[in-house]
């Protein structure tokens, strides 16, 4: 997977910590459904409110033939302080239930 994953951030530093933890998601992804073709994180600090602490935006796009899949975690919905690692977390668990979905689907057809 890691030649086919791209790790994007916007609006903070990179964090190879973080990059390690995404990586392990995205391998986990993989063996849960072979078929992935690429896979695009996006992690993004749009802003910071000192009264509100730091909000992480975490997108992960996954590529898998003939579909995209888009899950994203958005902490707007959230108040109080947002852990980037639980974003990340969050959103790959969004993105295998999609895939899930899609999985269930294909077996549908070919059923």
């Amino acid at each position: 997977m890691n030649r086919a994953l791209q790790i994007t951030y916007r609006g903070m530093e990179t964090s190879e910590a973080l990059s390690e933890h995404i990586r392990d998601h995205a391998g986990k992804l993989e063996q849960f459904y072979d078929g992935i073709v690429g896979c695009h994180v996006v992690v993004e600090e749009p802003h910071r409110h000192k009264q509100h602490g730091r909000h992480f935006h975490v997108r992960v796009d996954v590529s898998v033939p003939g579909r995209n899949i888009v899950a994203s975690r958005d902490p707007q919905a959230r108040t109080g302080h947002e852990d980037a690692y639980q974003a990340v977390t969050e959103a790959f668990d969004a993105a295998r239930r999609q895939l899930q979905h899609y999985a269930d689907a294909l077996n549908t057809h070919h059923g």
